[in-house]
């Protein structure tokens, strides 16, 4: 199946790949650009006065590098971007459509402008450019494209969305234009290379849509899970521009990252700042009770176990506050709150074990213990709040934050795409499997006929011969197709070895037996269709029994589109159609071929009606005539299905020969024509398969008698 599909797949895969080329020539390079960032999750600018390290450490639910994403993509970051490099302008040279971007981008710009081609001159051909350095236009004008028309030595003209004139202009000067219901346009061309006439189309597109273009076309993303480094990535057509863009918005993101952490410095600063005196005037008071208390009861110190009682004591109170801090940070349903909730728990447990044994104390110990813990624990607090004073003080006077750049962006030599081995490797596998689906998709779907068993079996009739397909008889109809004819073009005659021919004497050796019944030596060649080669078989049969010495009269039935006498080199302006209208006698009708044994009927002049023609008593009374004269008489009909002629002209044989082209008729084509034929009485002793082309498949039983191959 595959080598019958060869030609096939072979034409799917040159037109993929002609597609493919096309594609590479049309499509314009693709550059893609990128910045690597690195988020330090363990920087912290605000340090937690009461842990001593750094926030969101312990913080994994929601990973930094992410979150740093999306403000990197947020509007605040890429509309600095779209302003800093003015990229709601656009302008660019007026291209011939589909092919004239990909021929003007194989044009060296330093050759300046190209001349037009078949006079376009309103399209750019390669070598033309344009700078804008401002471009103003209403807000109804926002989105619309505007031409400029380059009018050579500096001047330009721009014309409105509906091609209305707008005003003219030269190039490094700012101009004022009025458009429709006195709205103002503003622009100024710093740039414009190109031959007079050239159209350029220029357009100002809206801030927001700018800056959601650029959100869609920029790729953010972490290189790999809890790496912490973030990939910016943008593609463009200009790698110049595309580099500007990400190196802007990666410093536009360090510097509003550095802005944000340092105002939340300060602020953390201020509230510190606040609470310094509180926590100051509490260690105030607690010390001025104590030096009472002791004055009072002439306490000194504490004994050595009621120290470190008091220390332990201290310590605990001070974790627990500051797990109770770090608890307020969540939510009550985060994990962290769950661990939080335990190990304040454990310090409490702690702490109520210590304050039994102060209980059992006496009242003077328990007291002065007391209030040591109260002056002890405050200036814990007092002394942690002024390291984290300074800190805050430092912190927000040098605020550098937590994201580096680690790689800027730079101008890429290649394109990204498209990959020429690329492009075409995968056209070629596609091709390749197009072809094949093709295949097998027109076997899955073919209903016609490409095994003779298929007819055998579902019509009864034997398959006499199998004809292959003649190289040579292809040269031959080119030339009967590209001159007129002065000897006679049979193959049979000209190529006697050709295996087409050893085929027919095959046949000549059936027909023998096969016919031997038949009423008459009047053979009937037909077909269900045009286009099966009946005219080949009869013109070669006829040549193969004359070559066994047997006298032959080919009979051209086709009144309407015969062409043996050209195949023959004769006249075709006497012949059937004159002895049926009762113009001329047998005797005058038949002519001599060139080909020792034959004699030849044409299908004379046209008419109007062949079938009324052939049902003249004068062709029956013929015919009777010419079997006595002849060995074998074969008749050329018109296709079986298209007109009645066939049948008409069948009543007169004895026995009748379809000829069938390989994998070209359907079993119900063929069995309609077998019934037409018998119903006018017409007798078809069997098949013959004609234009074999072999490719690998076999069939065992039909055989050719001879090959000199």
């Amino acid at each position: 199946m595959i080598g019958d599909g060869k030609y096939l797949i072979a034409g799917i895969w040159s037109i993929v790949m002609v597609l493919a080329g096309i594609y590479l020539f049309v499509v314009p390079p693709t550059y893609k650009v990128d910045s690597l960032l690195r988020v330090d999750k363990n920087k912290g600018f605000l340090n937690d006065p009461l842990r001593g390290e750094p926030r969101d450490a312990d913080d994994s639910s929601n990973p930094r590098a992410q979150r740093e994403g999306e403000i990197l993509r947020s509007r605040s970051v890429l509309s600095k971007t779209v302003d800093d490099l003015d990229l709601p302008v656009e302008a660019a040279p007026h291209y011939f459509p589909f092919v004239g971007e990909a021929i003007a981008r194989r044009r060296d710009v330093t050759q300046g402008p190209a001349s037009p081609w078949l006079g376009l001159e309103q399209y750019a051909w390669g070598g033309e450019s344009i700078k804008l350095a401002k471009l103003a236009v209403p807000d109804d004008y926002l989105g619309e494209s505007l031409t400029l028309i380059a009018l050579g030595e500096g001047r330009y003209r721009i014309l409105g969305p509906e091609q209305e004139v707008l005003g003219d202009g030269r190039v490094g000067v700012a101009e004022d234009m009025s458009a429709a219901g006195g709205r103002s346009l503003s622009l100024l061309v710093s740039e414009l290379k190109a031959r007079p006439g050239t159209y350029f189309d220029i357009k100002r597109n809206a801030q927001l849509s700018t800056v959601e273009a650029l959100d869609k076309a920029l790729t953010v993303e972490e290189t790999a899970k809890d790496t912490d480094i973030i990939t910016v990535e943008l593609k463009g057509r200009d790698p110049g521009l595309a580099s500007r863009i990400i190196n802007d918005i990666v410093n536009t993101y360090v510097r509003k990252t550095i802005t944000w952490e340092s105002a939340e410095a300060k602020q953390k600063l201020s509230f510190l700042e606040q609470q310094l005196p509180v926590i100051k005037e509490r260690l105030a008071r607690a010390e001025e009770v104590l030096n009472t208390f002791r004055q009072a009861h002439q306490a000194v110190d504490l004994s050595v176990e009621n120290g470190v009682l008091l220390k332990q004591i201290a310590d605990l109170e001070i974790q627990a506050s500051q797990l109770r801090q770090r608890r307020e940070k969540f939510a009550a349903e985060h994990p962290r709150v769950v661990t939080l909730n335990a190990q304040i728990g454990q310090v409490d447990q702690v702490l109520s074990g210590l304050n039994a044994r102060v209980k059992g104390l006496p009242r003077i110990q328990k007291e002065m213990l007391g209030l040591s813990r109260d002056v002890k624990v405050n200036s814990q607090l007092y002394v942690s709040l002024l390291n984290s004073v300074q800190e805050q003080r430092v912190a927000a006077a040098g605020t550098i934050g937590n994201v580096r750049i680690v790689d800027y962006a730079v101008v890429p030599e290649e394109p990204s795409w498209p990959k020429p081995i690329l492009v075409l490797a995968i056209a070629a596998v596609l091709g390749l499997l197009s072809g094949l689906a093709a295949v097998f998709l027109r076997q899955t779907l073919r209903r016609s006929v490409g095994n003779p068993f298929e007819i055998e079996n579902h019509l009864g009739l034997p398959v006499y011969a199998m004809v292959p397909h003649s190289k040579q008889q292809n040269r031959l109809a080119r030339l009967s197709r590209s001159t007129t004819l002065k000897q006679p073009a049979v193959l049979a005659d000209l190529h006697p070895d050709d295996i087409s021919v050893e085929s027919l004497r095959s046949l000549r050796t059936m027909l023998y037996t096969a016919l031997a019944d038949a009423s008459n030596n009047v053979l009937l060649i037909c077909s269900p269709t045009a286009g099966s080669g009946k005219s080949f078989i009869s013109m070669n049969l006829a040549a193969v029994l004359a070559s066994a010495g047997k006298r032959v009269l080919l009979v051209d039935a086709d009144l309407r589109n015969g062409r043996l006498h050209e195949w023959l080199a004769l006249p075709s302006y006497r012949g059937l159609s004159d002895l049926a209208g009762d113009l001329t006698s047998p005797g005058e009708v038949v002519s001599r071929t060139r080909i020792t044994g034959i004699d030849f009927i044409a299908k004379g002049r046209t008419v109007s009606h062949p079938s009324e023609l052939l049902m003249a008593s004068t062709v029956e009374a013929a015919f009777s005539n010419f079997e006595r004269h002849y060995d074998h008489i074969i008749i050329d009909s018109p296709p079986v299905l298209g007109v009645p002629d066939a049948a008409i002209i069948g009543r007169l044989a004895g026995a009748a020969i379809m000829v069938i082209k390989e994998e070209i008729h359907t079993l119900r084509e063929i069995e309609l024509s077998v019934k037409r034929l018998q119903q006018a009485g017409v007798n078809p002793r069997g098949f013959l398969v004609n234009d074999i082309r072999r490719r690998g498949r076999h069939y065992p039983y039909y055989e050719y008698a001879y090959s000199p191959y």
